[in-house]
């Protein structure tokens, strides 16, 4: 069975949705960047400030095909992930890519961003927001807008997923 995998800005929702549907689908969960950080002993953003972001993108695509053999789960991904070609390649071999698309102004008004480091402001965001944009479309097999309660969302998903997206 292949995998739902959810990629998206960070903030979007990705971990909070992707642990509602894999409960609506009885299917397992795993968060990139949780499975990162459990694994370094250390957040994200400190990975970034001791080791910077080539370190940790080095760790996220170890991390990425690691997971991406995983069958019939569901993984949300890092914010980063579509960077590299090599890991949107190895989801997809085995997975349903969901782009969850959120507006720059909803994740900002909702969005913890002490333990992302890139995130520390919204001229950033956007900035992040526009330079992936069009990596997130190009590898989505279906795009869901992050509009709503996240149990619409989560179901909106399940309900693609039992139609076999």
């Amino acid at each position: 069975m292949k995998n739902i995998i959810l990629i998206g800005m960070s903030g979007c929702g990705k971990s909070v949705v992707g642990a509602r549907v894999a409960e609506l689908l009885d299917k397992q969960f795993f968060d990139a960047d949780t499975e990162i950080e459990r694994e370094q002993s250390m957040k994200i953003s400190e990975i970034f400030e001791k080791f910077g972001e080539a370190e940790f993108r080095r760790l996220e695509r170890e991390k990425t095909a690691e997971l991406a053999q995983l069958e019939n789960v569901v993984i949300s991904t890092g914010g980063g992930v579509v960077l590299f070609s090599e890991n949107m390649s190895a989801l997809k071999k085995n997975g349903k890519i969901i782009f969850l698309d959120r507006s720059v102004d909803d994740i900002m008004s909702t969005l913890d961003n002490s333990n992302r480091p890139l995130l520390k402001d919204p001229a950033r965001l956007q900035k992040l927001y526009d330079d992936r944009i069009e990596l997130y479309r190009k590898y989505a097999d279906i795009t869901v807008e992050n509009i709503g309660a996240i149990e619409e969302i989560a179901v909106k998903i399940a309900n693609e997923w039992r139609n076999k997206l």
